[in-house]
């Protein structure tokens, strides 16, 4: 199994315990591995980690019985991998393939981790550091943070769910079904690979199920909601901590002896006044 996408390593180290189990062998491919991915792929022979980008890994690798899809949530990339995965594996042969992200926020909006590795003219107009809401199609003041996304929502191009869906579209031998929860997992696979119907067994119930996309919708709701709280609490910090320092400063200011002669000049000054 090819893991895109592994960071800190956490989905990796249970993707390491399932192949310890099955006798399988994983490969990790990620261009900024953390501590802990390192550490993990240093204890276990059957992790295979390797520090290149999405596309870079792909060229090489061999192919694979499944590949799973969280790396760089934008189209371009994504829709790269997918081609990449198909060149070395064609027709029946492509790996079963899961993608994760593919519901709110980024279905519909292109995320960089790195955009100067877009080519220009697949790179949405950016904002860095920034906010989303849900039904919100540009930017927002508070909700929740993003470091570099496409500014608006939406249009051709755009999001990791349009990628898909633009791959599928021209390959009606592909079947494509999404779990709508945790921001969205999708499974594509081939009609023909002789797996295909224990697949379509396990997922279809799943597939598009309105009551776990309203749950979802409901989840990312509130979590947005609770960024958007967090990002009001520290203003308000902040504005306390500013007036916190304003006060210190006057009590030191009241207890300086330059305030002291300063008042005392003022009461001779005042008394001066009041005798003419």
């Amino acid at each position: 199994m090819i893991e895109i996408g592994a960071f800190h390593g956490k989905s990796t180290g249970d993707l390491v315990g399932w192949a310890t189990r099955r006798g399988a062998r994983i490969t990790a491919v990620d261009p900024s591995p953390q501590a802990e991915l390192l550490e993990l792929a240093a204890v276990h022979p059957e992790l295979e980690l390797l520090e290149a980008t999405s596309h870079e890994a792909l060229c090489e690798l061999p192919r694979a019985d499944a590949v799973l899809l969280d790396g760089d949530h934008n189209w371009y990339t994504l829709i790269e991998e997918l081609r990449l995965i198909e060149a070395r594996a064609p027709g029946a042969d492509l790996p079963l393939i899961m993608l994760h992200d593919l519901g709110w926020p980024l279905a519909r909006r292109d995320s960089y981790y790195a955009p100067e590795r877009i080519p220009p003219e697949h790179r949405q107009p950016l904002a860095r550091r920034t906010f989303l809401l849900p039904g919100a199609p540009g930017v927002v003041e508070r909700g929740m943070p993003f470091e570099c996304v496409a500014a608006r929502e939406g249009g051709p191009r755009n999001g990791i769910l349009t990628a898909v869906e633009d791959f599928v579209g021209e390959r009606a031998e592909l079947r494509l079904a999404i779990v709508p929860a945790f921001f969205g997992l999708g499974v594509l696979w081939h009609r023909e690979a002789p797996w295909a119907e224990a697949v379509e067994a396990i997922i279809s119930p799943w597939d598009r199920n309105p009551l776990l996309a309203r749950m979802e919708e409901n989840r990312v709701a509130h979590m947005a909601e609770r960024w958007g709280l967090y990002g009001r609490l520290e203003i308000s910090i902040a504005e306390l901590n500013r007036h916190r320092e304003r006060r210190q400063a006057l009590h030191g200011m009241l207890g300086s002896h330059a305030f002291a002669l300063a008042e005392s000049l003022s009461r001779l000054h005042s008394r001066a006044l009041s005798g003419r």
